[in-house]
């Protein structure tokens, strides 16, 4: 950890190039999902994707990067930095600001930022030095990502009375560090998150927006983690309130939270130019279709079709369209319809996107079936978690029925 240290000081003292500025309207690609991490070919593939329309910006924060946010006091080894050193220089040449993520905050030592010296257990001088050394490899900018921690700040506040401010100390120390603004994601990240049963959300932002270097931006999903309207009034709305830049982090598509279902319908509610970066699902095929989609460049049809995607597929639109909370744009299709296209997408469509696509085509057959009580319960024990399957059957008053049903595995 020391020798770590040492060479990131080194860094700091002989940076290769100033800081970059943000551009002045930031869109692109969050690499902040759980549950998928992608590999260095994968985000060669989304640089050209967003190259080709016209985005300028990579947010690296995989949630499943140990050493992003569990175990983010380990420095990465020297494949990693080689592999994110080559990204890096990748997307320089197309113009695309590259922003490294690090995630600190399940357990930072705030005590420490108030006693910073050279100590290789002094965590605001860890954070530093990774930082540092993320600079030196390549990126363009620095985010402090304090979102989805557990509000105990008071285990760790060292003299610090409000979480805000404290965090808000901690990206301004760092920033000063790097002779940078850094792009902050704060542990209010969305409206909803304010509540009664966390005493610290109701002025967290307040006192975070009143403390932060005015130079620094805020990350913020806008009225809900995944809001269904994120119009220019309110992205102004939320920049004047925080009186900072505010940048959107966008989740419409994600399904971390939901892992059984698949987001894939037009891009809609967002009216902004720009400070807008998308953060989907981790699958490849389906995120380079998804980087299509929110650029609007063609319709949603014409996006469908263009991916050489079968029109079956847009006859189950309805099912795949948006989350919870947005409007629908498609008709449900009668039952018959649906699985109709379903064996077609199931067994004769073949492509990697297809091979992504093919849990949820799947799953969604079943719950068709057993919606109508047509799917035996033999075959709803063994595709069923023990829990939904014991559920399902008790609902249905199947259970008495598991052994006698046949089971028709297509």
């Amino acid at each position: 950890m020391r020798q770590f240290m040492q060479s990131a000081s080194k860094m700091q003292n002989n940076r290769l190039k100033p800081a970059d500025h943000l551009p002045s309207a930031l869109t692109g690609y969050i690499e902040g999902f759980y549950g998928h991490l992608l590999n260095w070919d994968d985000r060669l593939r989304l640089l050209d994707r967003l190259a080709s329309l016209s985005m300028n910006a990579y947010l690296y924060a995989p949630k499943d990067d140990p050493c992003h946010r569990f175990h983010w006091r380990v420095e990465y080894d020297s494949d990693w930095r080689a592999g994110f050193a080559h990204f890096c220089d990748a997307a320089s040449m197309r113009n695309i600001s590259v922003i490294a993520g690090i995630a600190p905050g399940l357990d930072f030592n705030f005590a420490d930022l108030g006693n910073a010296d050279d100590s290789q257990n002094n965590d605001f001088m860890i954070l530093c030095a990774k930082a540092a050394q993320l600079r030196a490899d390549g990126a363009n900018h620095i985010a402090l990502l304090m979102d989805d921690i557990a509000a105990d700040f008071a285990q760790r506040a060292g003299d610090y009375e409000s979480e805000g401010t404290a965090h808000a100390a901690l990206a301004n120390r760092l920033a000063a560090y790097l002779d940078c603004p850094v792009i902050l994601v704060p542990r209010i990240y969305a409206d909803e998150l304010v509540t009664d049963a966390d005493a610290q959300s109701a002025t967290y932002l307040d006192d975070l927006a009143s403390s932060l270097d005015p130079a620094s931006a805020i990350m913020h999903c806008g009225s809900h983690i995944v809001a269904p309207v994120i119009g220019r009034d309110d992205i102004l709305a939320l920049s004047h309130a925080l009186s900072h830049r505010v940048i959107i982090w966008d989740n419409i598509y994600a399904q971390d939270y939901c892992p059984r279902r698949l987001f894939t319908g037009p891009y809609r509610g967002r009216d902004g130019d720009g400070d807008i970066m998308l953060n989907p699902t981790g699958m490849i095929e389906t995120d380079l279709l998804l980087l299509d989609i929110m650029a609007r460049k063609q319709s949603w049809p014409d996006i469908i079709k263009a991916a050489s995607i079968p029109d079956e597929f847009v006859t189950l639109a309805a099912y795949f369209d948006a989350p919870y909370g947005f409007d629908p744009v498609f008709d449900m299709p009668k039952d018959a319809d649906a699985l109709a296209a379903l064996e077609l997408l199931l067994w004769s469509w073949k492509s990697p996107l297809q091979r992504e696509w093919y849990p949820f085509l799947m799953g969604l057959k079943h719950d068709i079936l057993m919606q109508n009580g047509a799917l035996p319960a033999l075959r709803i024990t063994k595709t069923q978690t023990p829990a939904l399957a014991s559920h399902i059957l008790s609902s249905h008053n199947l259970a008495s029925q598991n052994g006698a049903d046949a089971d028709n595995e297509s």
